[in-house]
């Protein structure tokens, strides 16, 4: 407990954006092909990173590069089924369930506001909704897809602090997720609305979109949700990329009432990305 009430501490006073964007900088700074080829072997020894990934020609310049690789034809097996929702992420589940009104659980004997995940009136969708918490870790495969088919109908730009989304700070320092920066996506599928919340964290470079030149932690940013006009939504399909984490980070999927049931899951399970996580009700 002293630990983590250190840590809180810490992190508070450390000025976390500042650090992240050093440290996305660096991330993205080429480097010798011999160089990277090294630093790739000893992270992916020391992760358990499989080698199920695309090498570009002339290989990973980056380190963000190699962080945000593309995963090789064939490795993962997506049901695209219009019933089904899939997994977004590599991740591991941290807290799934009902929206309790607009009440979510962050962590045992910790909850957080709905309306203060998304500001807005598009947040109303998913009042005694379904949740899932998906957290990534620096071995994890970090493109973001899409959990269902259906069109994308917007977006939601909301700058914050970017706290570490260790356990030690999921635990101990409520509201974490809804002060961090962050960019929710939302879907329009047979079922009803989705949101894919996809949650800043320290040391996380950025998170970019994939349907629209848009990207998290700039120096000047504020506060915007874009809502398409139906011409400009955009169809995806279920494990479709959507955006992508330059370092690791959360996910917090949303879906409207009645429109999902869940699989069995216990509370820290593994989930790969395409895996199926629910029936879709409709």
């Amino acid at each position: 407990m002293k630990n983590r009430a250190a840590a809180i501490v810490i992190c508070k006073i450390i000025p976390k954006n500042f650090i992240s964007r050093f440290v996305g900088f660096a991330a993205g700074l080429n480097l010798p092909r011999f160089l990277m080829g090294i630093f790739i072997r000893r992270y992916s020894a020391h992760y358990g990173i499989k080698a199920e990934y695309i090498i570009p020609a002339g290989g990973f310049k980056s380190f963000d590069e190699f962080f945000t690789r593309k995963l090789a034809p064939g490795v993962r097996s997506v049901n695209r089924s219009k019933r089904v929702a899939v997994s977004p992420v590599d991740g591991r589940i941290d807290q799934y369930g009902d929206i309790r009104e607009s009440t979510l659980i962050q962590a045992k004997g910790i909850a957080y506001s709905l309306f203060d995940l998304i500001p807005s009136g598009t947040a109303k969708k998913f009042i005694n909704g379904k949740f899932m918490t998906l957290y990534l870790s620096p071995a994890d495969y970090h493109r973001i897809h899409s959990p269902v088919s259906g069109m994308i109908t917007g977006y939601f730009n909301i700058p914050g602090k970017l706290f570490t989304v260790q356990d030690c700070m999921v635990q101990g320092l409520p509201g974490l997720f809804v002060n961090n920066e962050r960019i929710v996506t939302y879907i329009q599928c047979a079922a009803g609305a989705v949101a894919v919340c996809k949650i800043g964290a320290l040391n996380v470079g950025k998170i970019s979109l994939s349907y629209r030149d848009v990207r998290t932690n700039k120096l000047f940013r504020r506060r915007r949700e874009f809502l398409f006009d139906e011409q400009e939504r955009v169809p995806v399909t279920a494990g479709g990329e959507i955006g992508v984490f330059h370092l690791g980070s959360t996910i917090i999927l949303l879906f409207q009432k009645g429109s999902i049931a869940f699989n069995n899951f216990q509370l820290g399970d593994k989930i790969r990305m395409g895996d199926d996580i629910g029936s879709l009700k409709f």
